[in-house]
């Protein structure tokens, strides 16, 4: 049987219609692509050419000399790389749901979301968004087709008031301190029964295998022993899915923890204790002994890094790339490898703390994607594109026609992949807390506006105060005031009501042109207003009226 595999290596405001009518049987067996989608966490696409750095260094293709992927370049020097690609908001939870949606975060109607922004109020997009625990999605819908669906790693994305530890006996989940330990059976036997039931949760939202489930972050195992990351008990969740339905159609969503903190490269008693040096025995499911010979042992990582001559505080990346090595190897063993798409990718980007903002280190991810049978070796794409494509894209891969009522934000990304180099996206959306931004290829327009109670604090004098009682005048954009105080401080001007970019002359963005340029900020708030109206009853300052 001749069968498509989509490998998705993860990291424009359209209306698309997607029919859940499945293709024929016959049809479904020889074209349809299984789908592969691994995303990396808060890793932007941006090169960082100092001998050290504090932060996320990107992939070797992203061009960064300093890390060695040979197996994730490759994959890039025989696929497509995309160099304007982007999520429509910066934070994890939005990200991932409109992965997973083809949706713009704030069309979500999610319990917690709809509480917090009932109809007729605006919306503060951050880690408050969540997938419906009814609505159609894109593994739902791919299960309605005919697919197995699978999820590996970090969720992030449902029920986000289990999340708290003090929530916990009341959910049903077993209680244990910050300070129990794993090797203790007692303890990771709660560590592991915890873990089989947010695993359960996951397949409510149309997966049918979930196993190497986080929560949320690390820190939300709530133990200082588990705060580490483990990428050989995530990948071997994978290839265990991918043995199992390699003969079907399916969809397995790979979400990796790295490099989010606790961060993979920080050494503060001389070894990488969230990372390589952690012990490879504590997962996410207590302490386990198991076997991950599919990978090398984490001291040859290291060591590999070094003898390449690349920055060994970055050997985390090679720990990753040999991950995806042993995804690929499995899928040669299967006889699929030839028909499979690989697209690498993140949540989000990092950059400079643009985490939480609009700005490019914030939006801009790293993005490829490999298919032999289906794409061109050493092809690039210029054009936008956003993380809202991917739904569309896949369910187009997966025979999906053009007559259903079903809408997405999205647009498929077929005819590219074919080599059709016209652009899909004359501008793009983006949305974070108070701050709602457009942003056409040469030009990119960012306005910060509040809702009705804060603006009236704002106008009264209200001093606010954040993280390590930081006090600002202006309230950050999200109330994460950890996030807020680095990316204000990183961003001089993150708290402009309306700012304007020449994203050609001035990538870096340093240079508001805002009351210069009074024909672009026209054009460019045009864009700004289609694109809000597009929200039914969603008010945002004099934009669009409650």
């Amino acid at each position: 049987m001749n069968k498509t595999t989509l490998l998705v290596l993860c990291t424009g405001l359209q209306l698309v219609l997607i029919c859940n009518t499945p293709v024929s049987g016959q049809q479904a067996n020889r074209k349809r692509p299984n789908i592969i989608y691994i995303m990396t966490d808060d890793q932007s696409p941006i090169p960082i050419l100092e001998e050290t750095c504090d932060q996320s260094r990107p992939f070797g293709f992203n061009g960064d000399p300093n890390v060695h992927t040979p197996v994730i370049d490759s994959l890039a020097k025989n696929g497509m790389i995309f160099t304007r690609a982007y999520v429509s908001s910066s934070v994890c939870s939005p990200s991932r749901y409109s992965m997973l949606t083809g949706r713009y975060a704030g069309r979500s109607e999610g319990n917690r979301f709809m509480k917090l922004f009932p109809y007729g109020s605006p919306t503060r997009i951050e880690n408050n968004t969540e997938l419906e625990q009814k609505r159609d999605n894109l593994p739902r819908l791919l299960q309605r087709a005919g697919y197995r669906t699978g999820f590996v790693g970090k969720s992030h994305v449902v029920d986000h008031h289990l999340l708290p530890s003090k929530s916990w006996e009341q959910n049903g989940l077993a209680p244990y301190s910050f300070e129990a330990d794993p090797n203790d059976p007692a303890i990771s036997r709660a560590m592991s029964y915890n873990h089989r039931n947010w695993a359960r949760r996951i397949l409510d939202y149309g997966f049918d295998y979930a196993n190497a489930v986080y929560a949320a972050n690390l820190k939300e195992l709530h133990n200082d022993s588990l705060n580490v990351h483990n990428i050989e008990w995530k990948v071997n969740a994978a290839l265990e899915f991918i043995r199992e339905v390699s003969k079907e159609s399916f969809f397995l969503y790979y979400s990796e923890t790295v490099p989010h903190g606790p961060a993979p490269w920080e050494k503060p008693d001389g070894k990488y204790k969230y990372g390589l040096d952690a012990n490879p025995k504590f997962t996410g499911e207590g302490k386990l002994d198991r076997n991950y010979s599919f990978m090398p042992p984490r001291e040859q990582i290291q060591a590999e890094t070094e003898a390449a001559g690349k920055d060994p505080d970055h050997a985390w990346l090679r720990w990753f790339d040999h991950a995806v090595g042993a995804i690929v190897q499995t899928l040669k063993e299967e006889g699929i490898l030839e028909n499979t798409l690989i697209v690498i990718s993140s949540d989000h980007g990092n950059f400079d703390f643009g985490k939480s903002t609009l700005y490019e280190g914030g939006v801009k991810v790293p993005l490829l994607m490999y298919w032999p049978e289906g794409i061109q070796a050493g092809t690039v794409y210029d054009e936008l594109v956003q993380n809202i494509d991917f739904a569309p894209n896949f369910l187009d891969l997966a025979g999906f026609k053009s007559k259903s009522s079903l809408q997405m934000d999205g647009v498929s990304l077929k005819e590219v992949l074919g080599g059709d180099e016209e652009a899909v996206h004359d501008y793009l959306f983006f949305e974070l807390g108070f701050a709602r931004g457009v942003a056409t290829k040469e030009w990119k327009y960012i306005a910060v506006r509040y809702d009705e109670a804060t603006q009236k604090e704002v106008d009264q004098g209200k001093v606010y105060t954040g993280w390590n009682d930081h006090q600002h005048e202006l309230p950050y954009y999200i109330r994460n005031s950890h996030l807020g105080y680095h990316a204000a401080l990183l961003n001089p001007n993150y708290f402009h009501q309306d700012q304007l970019y020449d994203m050609k002359k001035d990538p870096k963005e340093t240079t508001n042109l805002y009351g210069s340029k009074s024909r672009k900020e026209k054009q460019m708030k045009e864009l700004l207003v289609k694109s809000l109206e597009s929200f039914p009853d969603r008010p945002y300052g004099e934009f669009v009226k409650q």
